[in-house]
């Protein structure tokens, strides 16, 4: 009797044992699949995070670059109705294309980085410059200005580029 008593004890405490090891191993195979879970949860956000601000620095480069084609070419036939002897009020003239222009350079610099809103700040005053020359300027200041604010565009929209990681 005695050697069944001692067989029953071993028994019941290998199957508690086991039930406390498959418990334990439960337990940390739990939290190791919650950690593991919330790791790739946070990376997830920081993700999407990243790619919604890409996005809107996007956005707010292409709405730039499509104000500023507005406000050049307005400058443009500033330009040409003046070289033809038309009266046109210069202010008056612009005043829709400075405000989008003005609008998304705003956006611009809440949204994009200090290289690409030094270089958006530069081709405003460029395309201001050729904006108050346009009403009075001969053919060759018009020709030796042009080539400059062509120039402050490129490098900005290399900027742009670059800061939002599209690569060539």
């Amino acid at each position: 009797m005695q050697v069944t008593n001692t067989s029953a004890w071993f028994a019941l405490a290998g199957a508690l044992g086991g039930v406390a090891l498959a418990g334990v191993m439960g337990l940390v195979t739990a939290g190791l699949s919650h950690k593991w879970g919330e790791q790739t949860r946070i990376a997830t956000n920081r993700e999407q995070e990243i790619r919604t601000i890409r996005d809107q620095r996007r956005e707010a480069c292409h709405n730039y670059l499509v104000a500023t084609n507005s406000f050049y070419q307005a400058i443009d036939q500033l330009y040409l109705k003046s070289r033809h002897g038309e009266e046109v009020d210069p202010d008056e003239h612009v005043r829709a294309a400075i405000t989008a222009l003005q609008d998304t350079y705003v956006y611009l610099t809440i949204s994009c980085g200090a290289d690409v809103r030094k270089l958006a700040r530069s081709y405003n005053m460029a395309l201001y410059a050729l904006w108050h020359m346009a009403p009075n300027a001969h053919e060759d200041a018009w020709s030796k200005q042009q080539p400059g604010t062509h120039d402050v565009r490129k490098r900005l929209r290399e900027a742009m580029r670059a800061e939002l990681g599209v690569q060539d």
